[in-house]
């Protein structure tokens, strides 16, 4: 049988692990890298760019700018599309490129 004592403390560390996540979370990466996210403002995106910045990773983006342009303004925005127009890239080099769109498995 569970104690009081030790019901209490199975709460209380319940109750740090969202703050404990949240500061894993938000430490600063060993490495810094350069990404690429393909898209980047829409679905997955966004909270993957935020965890990328928060990591101190170096982050561009490459998208239409159609979708919440205006997102990430500090944030280096190459315009493209992933269909064909990939000259934004052209010349430029990245540790990740991180693309979390499945729509056309040709791309």
């Amino acid at each position: 049988m569970t104690t009081r004592r030790e019901w209490l403390q199975s709460l209380v560390i319940l109750a740090t692990l969202p703050v404990l996540g949240r500061a894993a979370a938000t430490a600063k990466a060993a490495k810094p890298l350069r990404i690429l996210f393909l898209g980047g403002t829409g679905f997955l995106g966004p909270q993957q760019v935020e965890y990328a910045l928060a990591r101190g990773h170096a982050v561009t983006l490459f998208n239409r700018g159609k979708s919440q342009a205006d997102l990430f303004p500090d944030v280096e925005t190459l315009l493209g599309d992933r269909d064909g127009k990939l000259d934004a890239l052209k010349g430029r080099r990245w540790d990740v490129v991180i693309d979390n769109s499945g729509y056309v498995p040709r791309h």
